[in-house]
């Protein structure tokens, strides 16, 4: 009976050791979305203010991978954004981000405020390696659809089908999922 109270004891330790792994990086994940997505947004918008929306986009082809990459490496972790409706062919959805945003999809539909939608698991992929991922969704704001909504000006139009010849993302309105932020930080075992 001891043992048994013991295996119990030692078990529900270990599953709040887990919760608390769990929620340090969840943390983790939002700080570094949080950074990126200031980061994105301070910039463009003094683009977009300074320069206008042409090079406001040709700004953005090149940085934002760029400022998404310098995050990601200085946190050690893997960090991207993507979409349902892409204009960066390197931003595409695996399959497991298009299941996620479909389901945030389906909880847009059903009420919930894009602002708290997000989703995290821990996965463990075909070499038994562990990771947390997490996806937090992107909404769709005022200064968004100048380049994502459905009035895009005929010049910044040509310029974008220039530079994203497969582009796709266009037709938001405020308050659409624009897509997610999505992070993968590998566990230790």
């Amino acid at each position: 009976m001891f043992i048994l109270r013991l295996l119990i004891v030692f078990f529900a330790w270990s599953n709040l050791l887990y919760a608390d792994d769990t929620l340090a990086y969840e943390e983790e994940g939002k700080v570094a979305i949080k950074e990126l997505a200031m980061s994105l947004k301070k910039s463009l918008k003094t683009v977009l203010k300074e320069s206008g929306p042409i090079a406001a986009v040709e700004y953005c082809n090149i940085a934002a991978v760029d400022i998404t990459d310098r995050i990601s490496n200085s946190k050690s972790i893997f960090l991207k954004r993507t979409s349902l409706k892409v204009r960066n062919k390197d931003n595409v959805a695996t399959s497991w981000e298009k299941d996620v945003l479909n389901n945030f999809e389906n909880r847009k539909r059903l009420g919930e405020s894009v602002n708290s939608i997000d989703y995290k698991e821990v996965y463990t992929d075909n070499n038994n390696k562990s990771f947390f991922r997490y996806m937090k969704a992107i909404p769709t704001g005022k200064v968004c659809l100048t380049c994502h909504g459905s009035n895009i000006k005929p010049n910044l139009r040509t310029r974008i089908n220039e530079l994203y010849p497969e582009d796709k993302a266009y037709g938001f309105e405020i308050g659409d999922i624009r897509g997610a932020f999505t992070i993968q930080i590998p566990l230790s075992n």
